[in-house]
């Protein structure tokens, strides 16, 4: 841009000029590719690299610290699965029912006591994951047996 001209007279200008060389028959100038034509070299950088920087630089000097990584462990062979334990096959309310041996003379007590007794051996935190579906059914069966038993036994102590 020349001093004292607005942006769009030095464009009108150049367009001029540029008009008169094609009349002439001359070749235009090559065009300069990243420059434009008014502003100076100051203004507008240059964007061609010969040859792109590595991208990951700092990383790979960073890694290049780093001690090797480990080999992967070597795969645990497979465990046979534990076999259950017979009692926590025995999940029907009959098996519970005979384990438990509920009677006619059994007290409020001793009803607790039974069932204090059976959680030892069945409760589902006490045996390992892969049981735990069975104990609870096994749980199940023997407090519904037990509060059946202790509601049947505060009947009778009722109509008495």
């Amino acid at each position: 841009m020349l001093f004292g001209q607005s942006v769009f007279q030095s464009v009108v200008d150049r367009l001029k000029h540029e008009k008169e060389t094609e009349e002439e028959g001359a070749e235009p100038p090559p065009p300069a590719g990243h420059r434009i034509a008014g502003f100076s070299s100051g203004f507008v950088i240059d964007t061609h690299i010969e040859m792109p920087p590595p991208a990951n630089g700092n990383l790979n000097a960073y890694l290049a610290f780093l001690a090797d990584p480990a080999p992967p462990p070597e795969p645990e062979p497979e465990v046979e699965p534990e076999p259950m334990p017979a009692h926590l096959e025995k999940t029907s309310l009959a098996d519970v029912s005979a384990e438990l041996a509920i009677h006619d003379t059994d007290t409020a007590a001793t009803l607790a006591e039974k069932r204090r007794a059976f959680a030892r051996l069945n409760h589902p935190d006490r045996v390992k994951p892969q049981f735990r579906h069975n104990a609870t059914l096994r749980m199940t069966a023997a407090n519904l047996l037990i509060d059946q038993a202790i509601r049947m036994l505060r009947a009778r102590e009722h109509f008495r």
